[in-house]
């Protein structure tokens, strides 16, 4: 149950999150030969034949673990908390998240004290100052609004700390309702994380994501693409060809994609003009 593990929570109508997870354990196991890899998800079919253990959940399990369906990401808390009950360090990664290199020395930087996130945003956005005056605490702390936000495309945590994660997802849940932004989890970590004497540090390592719009699309065509072609090769075949394979866009494909940019400073100025 013990060891240290690479994890995903990989759900959701959209097939693209566990095929996600797959391509990117798929290039972990090629810089990280004999990593440990366990995924939670709806879909473990997708998972079969492939040197990954997988923890499945079920619709019941995940209206629970997202408080009756008022907040999805609470799958996502709730999913890394049992993933690192299975572990004594857990370097987990959201499914749009992909190494570039090797990445095992990320356990190296884990301790009781110290945890990885994927970098430090500042201050929140203004939907979070509606905490201030509500009187809502988090080991002890009573939220203002103005903590500083971490990102939690990847988390590395050590066993010791399932206790602050805990409280964390608690807190998330009273704050459903008051803020309206989706990061609520994310906020709520990073606080747990780095109070009494605890630290966050920002990732180093050969890590690359696809999370906004232009590139998701990319990448959702290309991953479909390269499952199409290499489904029926062998799990080595697969990792060898998955370290190979591009899923980031050159300029040629940012220039195709213009019919999607969005300007948002423009927008916003030709709304306020068409107001006048």
């Amino acid at each position: 149950m013990g060891a240290d593990h690479f994890g995903y929570v990989a759900f959701g109508q959209d097939e693209i999150f566990a095929v996600g997870a797959l391509f990117s354990a798929l290039r972990l196991l090629h810089y990280c030969p004999g990593a440990n890899i366990k995924v939670l998800t709806d879909r473990p079919h997708i998972f079969d034949g492939y040197p990954i253990d997988t923890v499945s959940l079920t619709p019941e399990r995940m209206a629970e673990m997202s408080f009756g369906g008022r907040y999805k990401f609470g799958i996502k808390a709730a999913g890394i908390i049992e993933l690192l009950n299975r572990s004594d360090r857990l370097f987990f990664m959201d499914t749009d998240v992909y190494p570039v290199g090797d990445i095992s020395k990320c356990f190296d930087q884990i301790s009781a004290s110290r945890s990885i996130m994927w970098r430090r945003e500042g201050r929140p956005k203004k939907s979070f100052q509606a905490l201030n005056g509500q009187g809502i605490a988090l080991d002890g702390h009573i939220l203002t609004g103005n903590e500083t936000m971490w990102a939690s495309a990847v988390l590395g945590i050590h066993r010791d700390n399932v206790s602050r994660l805990v409280h964390a997802y608690a807190t998330v849940e009273q704050m459903i309702g008051i803020v309206r932004a989706h990061t609520s989890e994310q906020f709520c970590v990073g606080i747990a994380l780095s109070s009494d004497g605890r630290k966050i540090i920002r990732h180093r390592l050969p890590l690359h994501n696809y999370s906004t719009k232009g590139k998701k699309l990319f990448a959702r065509q290309r991953i479909k693409s390269f499952f199409d072609a290499n489904s029926h090769l062998t799990v080595s075949q697969q990792i060898d060809n998955a370290s190979k394979y591009r899923v980031w866009r050159t300029p040629i494909d940012v220039w195709d994609q213009r019919h999607i940019w969005s300007f948002g400073w423009a927008d916003r100025l030709l709304g306020r003009k068409a107001q006048r």
